[in-house]
């Protein structure tokens, strides 16, 4: 099961890893881990809303050809579940895969790449 992690550090915690590894000129074992990092739990709850999660639902269940058909799905406006889908991308958290000739992103399946989401606070 491939699995999206999450990491909540503070700013501090962040800085001082980077410094470290600058300083050493290479990556600190264990420091650099794939994921997606956070400095708060607001951060996170700002990214995955309940309608952005909603959105990643309906498309492991339903394999929308589109963002359009999505927005009908999920009997949204077109234009909100656009913006929604677009930033979830950018975090890694949808795929957009083209269709035909077409390069507009309106007119490209959709593909949630994760079966699950951990989230982790570092302390």
């Amino acid at each position: 099961m491939k699995t999206l992690e999450i990491q909540i550090k503070s700013r501090e915690q962040s800085d001082a890893e980077f410094a470290a590894a600058f300083k050493s000129g290479k990556p600190l074992k264990g420091a650099a881990k794939a994921g997606v990092f956070f400095t708060s739990l607001e951060a996170v709850r700002t990214l995955l809303t309940d309608k952005r999660m909603e959105l990643l639902h309906l498309i492991r269940e339903h394999s929308p050809r589109s963002i359009n058909q999505l927005a009908t799905i999920a009997d949204r406006n077109f234009k909100n579940v656009h913006t929604d889908i677009m930033l979830l991308k950018s975090y890694g958290l949808v795929q957009l895969g083209r269709r035909g000739k077409t390069s507009h992103a309106s007119d490209s399946a959709l593909s949630v790449p994760y079966q699950a989401i951990n989230i982790h606070a570092v302390v």
